[in-house]
């Protein structure tokens, strides 16, 4: 009995939230393939902890000033590291278990689908 009520504390303090990360891959169809990579927390607020654009094979370095995720749509702006060039917009809605939409990447539109990852 005794062993059991030692045990009561440490077992109530493991059992909090877990702080770990989800994410979300985006990718295009057809070539040139533009992949993007994000990272979120799960806590109060859902920081973005990851931004990676990858460009026909080539890492693009970014930043992500302005984000946006809700349970029908993910909306994001990536800009440069100095943040004086936009390097892509994303707009994408819940579409099932993806969310489809369109990327904007150098004045071209390109539709664009994201699984969590």
């Amino acid at each position: 009995m005794k062993t059991a009520l030692l045990a009561l504390p440490i077992l109530i303090a493991a059992a909090g939230p877990a702080h770990a990360t989800g994410g979300f891959t985006c990718r295009t169809a057809g070539a040139p393939v533009i992949e993007i990579g994000l990272g979120f927390g799960h806590a109060p607020g859902a920081p973005l902890v990851l931004a990676r654009l990858v460009d026909s094979g080539r890492q693009v370095p970014v930043t992500a000033p302005q984000w946006w995720l809700d349970s029908n749509e993910l909306r994001l702006l990536l800009a440069s590291p100095d943040a004086m060039r936009r390097e892509l917009i994303l707009k994408a809605k819940k579409n099932g278990r993806f969310y489809d939409g369109s990327i904007w990447r150098g004045g071209k539109r390109r539709w664009v689908r994201c699984r969590e990852s």
